[in-house]
């Protein structure tokens, strides 16, 4: 079911110019502008400006409170306010993104014209039209020149890891060992669900479905999931992590055939069946499992030399600017 799938945080980066602070009779006199133009960090003698890091920050603000509300910023994180963490760790994301970007270029990586525009009109692909695709990015903060320049240093970045994982391998018999050792993460679950929105009409839909009517013709009469038109319900096999967690917590504690109390999530409340649980055989996901650890172990070698090249990179930060 694609809108209880996991989702991943879209981030945006702008570069912009350095400020002027006016002073005079012992007064500091502060503007937006100038605001704006003060630098927070130096990077390999490039400087990272205040409203490139707005720009990111606004971001993570929209994303953030569409999840938790507006009250996150002041919640205590070991006697500071979370928005000041969160802060520190945009501008350390800041810093490695412009850490990358410039290894990249040193290496003679480019990202031309035509490659960045691909991904723009594959980013157009998911909306109706212009006018939504337009709308999607001002809801972001975001202008079609971000988010250009944010596919770039994306692609810069990308391919610097490939370029620097490139003999990165997973064998056959360390695939095996790890299959061995995880045999929980190769469980799949065959799911039905209804899905509600209002939790009185969700707890007699429940009586039901309980009551021996079918949870997929109650899908396709009832249910709020779009894809339950096609499907009835029927959201076919998953494994561990592909599903939001207080589902899947769900799905993976009832056996074959049992029914779920009232499931909560961000979507509502969802009445859920598994059909079916199989165990997958090695041979039958092997290449799969392979490509899976591969992707990983780049990522965790790509990560270590992320840290080595900030050791070796000139930076200062400036965190009161923030």
């Amino acid at each position: 079911m694609k809108n209880v799938k996991k989702t991943a945080l879209l981030l945006a980066v702008m570069a912009i110019s350095i400020s002027l602070v006016l002073g005079g009779c012992g007064l500091v006199k502060k503007n937006p502008e100038a605001t704006a133009n003060s630098v927070v960090a130096e990077v390999g003698g490039e400087k990272i400006m205040k409203a490139e890091f707005d720009q990111m920050f606004e971001m993570f603000k929209v994303q953030y409170e569409a999840q938790y509300g507006t009250d996150i910023w002041d919640k205590d994180v070991d006697g500071r306010k979370y928005i000041d963490v969160m802060k520190e760790k945009v501008l350390d994301m800041l810093v490695d993104i412009k850490v990358q970007e410039q290894e990249a270029i040193k290496t003679g990586i480019t990202a031309s014209d035509e490659e960045i525009n691909a991904e723009v009109d594959k980013a157009r692909e998911y909306f109706d039209s212009e006018q939504k695709f337009d709308e999607f990015l001002a809801s972001q903060k975001m202008t079609l020149e971000t988010l250009k320049d944010t596919i770039r240093k994306d692609i810069l970045t990308r391919k610097l890891q490939e370029k620097l994982t490139a003999d990165v391998q997973v064998t056959d018999d360390e695939a095996a060992a790890f299959y061995a050792q995880n045999q929980a993460q190769f469980v799949s679950v065959k799911v039905s669900h209804i899905l509600l929105e209002d939790e009185e009409e969700a707890k007699k839909m429940l009586e039901r479905v309980e009551k021996g009517e079918s949870i997929n013709d109650l899908a396709y009469e009832f249910s709020k999931d779009p894809s339950a038109k096609e499907n009835k319900g029927d959201l076919g096999y998953f494994r561990k992590g592909e599903m939001v967690e207080a589902f899947e917590e769900a799905a993976f504690k009832l056996k074959v055939g049992e029914i779920s109390g009232l499931v909560k999530t961000d979507f509502g409340y969802h009445i859920i069946k598994v059909e079916d649980k199989k165990y997958d055989k090695l041979e039958d996901i092997q290449e799969e499992l392979k490509l899976s650890m591969l992707e990983n172990e780049k990522g965790n070698v790509y990560q270590e030399l992320i840290t080595e090249m900030r050791t070796k990179a000139s930076i200062k930060t400036y965190p009161k600017n923030l």
